[in-house]
């Protein structure tokens, strides 16, 4: 017999992170059949609760959406570029010569931050769909306006963050926007 666990991200778009715990009915170390029920009884509860969010790893391309998005919104001017896809920095630097990391930072987030309806996060779901070295995140969940108010958004409403890896590493990019 198989049980198969799937966390709340294996269910959102395609992510591909499943949990699965397999029990042997029967031929288990000789226990008589009562006490093989009280240990699957005991396994599936340490299961359950090992699966309650706090330790689970969390996808690269999830985690570079988040720190975009925090850094965006907080004005973080030096993180956010960072964050950017080199190529995207090296073709904004030689389009902007005369300009300082501060004014590029500057002119990125406000580029970034245009489709973006709220000012802060509030707590928010991600989903992740990844084909070869592009990926998109979608974000949803509660949110708080420019002036304080509380706002949500469903899955189907989802902010699309696109993503590319460049040597080996995600990052924002902003020519997919």
């Amino acid at each position: 017999m198989t049980l198969e666990v799937t966390s709340r991200a294996a269910r959102t778009r395609n992510a591909r992170r499943v949990r699965t715990l397999r029990l042997h009915p029967g031929g288990g170390a000789g226990f008589p059949a009562l006490p093989r029920v009280a240990l699957w009884c005991v396994a599936l509860i340490l299961f359950a609760a090992g699966c309650g969010g706090q330790g689970e790893a969390r996808v690269p391309e999830e985690l570079v959406a988040e720190r975009t998005l925090r850094a965006a919104l907080a004005g973080e001017r030096a993180e956010f570029e960072g964050l950017v896809a080199p190529s995207f920095l090296a073709q904004a630097r030689a389009e902007m010569p005369d300009s300082d990391d501060e004014i590029l930072g500057g002119v990125l987030i406000a580029g970034f931050l245009e489709d973006i309806p709220f000012a802060e996060v509030v707590a928010a779901e991600y989903g992740v769909e990844t084909e070869g070295d592009r990926a998109a995140v979608y974000v949803w969940g509660a949110f708080a306006g420019a002036g304080g108010e509380e706002m949500t958004m469903s899955e189907a409403e989802a902010i699309r963050i696109p993503l590319v890896r460049e040597n080996g590493r995600w990052y924002l990019d902003l020519l997919d926007l």
